[in-house]
């Protein structure tokens, strides 16, 4: 299975990175068959929090303050809500799929979600990462710096295989509009066994993350402007409206409206 095509396919936005931060830069860097998004932003300095939505994804995310340097690991939200963050700072992130976390971070993807534990507790080796990227000046010499300690572990012939590796593809590829009952007929195991590999893997349902990839690409789509309000929920397998709307809601706090209007703020 191609791991390039499953991170490839999956559009991890953070509409509020980009449009409530200033100088915010992102990097998709390939690794063989695998890719990792690096991405960096600036507080305002009277701005202390960032909305952000659910992306089915782990984040490594470094405060560069000299003055007050600190790395979270930062699991997947479940639905929209308002994280606070320094004012003034600088933060690099690094965001994982969770077939990268299975074997980068030793604490199930499962206990990390709405959590923001300190990187440390849950990535071994990382004591004085966070203090070296902090002290570094550019964005590239950062991503450089985390390499140092991503790729032994990424790039290990010990990678996850099998069920959730191929459920998470197809996923992926159907832009979130696979059913369980799909997967199952396909793999030729029950539905209910798919669920139970999902919950105890990463926490959630297969179609609880079916529904935050189809969100995601929906929320792509709108930021990259290539669907139109009027089309935009037929072309993501939305039933109708107020299915649309009623899954905006829940996972950005905002109507699809109010967000085309927020992607059209120019960024601070």
């Amino acid at each position: 299975m191609n791991r390039l095509e499953i991170a490839a396919n999956l559009p991890p936005v953070q509409y509020g990175f980009r449009l409530e931060t200033s100088s915010y830069q992102e990097k998709l860097v390939p690794y063989q068959d695998q890719t990792v998004l690096y991405y960096q932003y600036v507080m305002g300095t009277s701005v202390h929090a960032i909305r952000v939505v659910p992306d089915g994804c782990m984040d490594v995310l470094i405060c560069c303050d000299p003055l007050r340097p600190h790395s979270l690991m930062c699991g997947t939200i479940l639905q929209g809500e308002t994280i606070p963050f320094h004012a003034g700072a600088t933060y690099f992130g690094v965001r994982l799929t969770p077939l990268q976390s299975l074997y980068l971070s030793p604490t199930p993807f499962r206990d990390l979600i709405d959590r923001q534990p300190n990187l440390s507790d849950v990535m071994h080796g990382t004591e004085s990462l966070c203090d070296d990227i902090a002290e570094l000046g550019l964005f590239e010499e950062r991503i450089a710096h985390f390499e140092k300690y991503l790729l032994p572990k990424l790039l290990s012939s010990e990678q996850p295989t099998g069920l959730l590796p191929y459920c998470l593809q197809q996923i992926y590829q159907s832009k979130g509009n696979v059913t369980v009952d799909t997967l199952a007929d396909d793999i030729g195991l029950s539905s209910r066994y798919i669920r139970k590999k999902f919950v105890d893997t990463l926490g959630l349902s297969p179609k609880q993350y079916s529904r935050i990839t189809r969100f995601q690409n929906t929320l792509s789509a709108m930021m990259n402007r290539t669907s139109t309000s009027g089309t935009i929920a037929n072309e993501h397998g939305y039933y109708d409206q107020a299915h649309f709307i009623k899954d905006f809601k829940h996972f950005s706090l905002f109507t699809p409206m109010q967000i085309i209007m927020l992607l059209q703020t120019p960024p601070l």
